[in-house]
């Protein structure tokens, strides 16, 4: 009898000690700290130039000359054109700048309006060249076609833009072109060029067309 009692306390002191040691381990587990995960840090893979957009741009601006290429293309025609001169020149050795420039001389106060700030600022090079057709016109045999053939190189495209839009205003006044010149001529612009195609006559009237359409191509 006495043995089991002994037996019986025994057991139960070993349930207290189980107890307390489960429930002192739950408390253990609920005080150790949660460890807080660690933000990831991402790289900045982002250039340092990505605010240079706009110098970029301007650095893809073409502002080599593409005048001889251009012009060589005018032998294909009927009267195949030939190469006499090509130079780079300054504004008073153009037909247009330079006409328009004297026309401002001399009727200051009808163009005093007019605002040529832009082909200085923005100009980057005036190149001209000089063609002569190697075929004589239709029933003549001394005179040959010509054609002046001017490249305005702008600094950007939309300074060359603007620069035609004032072209194409000034080509408004009655008469002005009179002072440039009264052969047949044409104007146009691609990307930061102006073209400026002027004849060697009325005898060649309505040609300068024949020959802006092969200088676009």
């Amino acid at each position: 009898m006495l043995y089991i009692d002994n037996m019986k306390t025994y057991f139960a002191f070993l349930l207290v000690l189980f107890l307390g040691f489960f429930v002192a381990c739950k408390e253990k587990a609920t005080t150790i700290p949660t460890k807080k995960p660690q933000p990831k840090v991402v790289k900045d893979t982002i250039s340092p130039s990505v605010n240079s957009h706009e110098s970029d741009t301007e650095k893809q601006i073409d502002l080599t000359s593409k005048l001889k290429e251009k012009v060589t293309q005018l032998a294909t025609l009927k009267y195949n054109y030939q190469l006499k001169s090509l130079d780079t020149v300054v504004a008073k050795k153009t037909i247009l700048l330079g006409g328009l420039k004297r026309l401002i001389k001399l009727r200051d106060t009808v163009y005093k309006d007019i605002d040529f700030t832009i082909f200085e600022k923005e100009m980057h090079q005036m190149s001209t060249s000089f063609l002569k057709g190697t075929k004589p016109m239709p029933q003549t045999t001394n005179l040959y076609p010509r054609v002046t053939v001017e490249e305005y190189i702008f600094k950007t495209p939309e300074s060359a833009q603007n620069a035609l839009n004032l072209l194409e205003k000034l080509k408004k006044y009655r008469g002005l072109w009179t002072y440039i010149g009264k052969a047949p001529h044409d104007l146009f612009r691609e990307e930061n060029r102006i073209y400026f195609v002027s004849t060697g006559g009325h005898y060649m009237m309505g040609m300068e067309k024949d020959i802006t359409s092969l200088l676009k191509e």
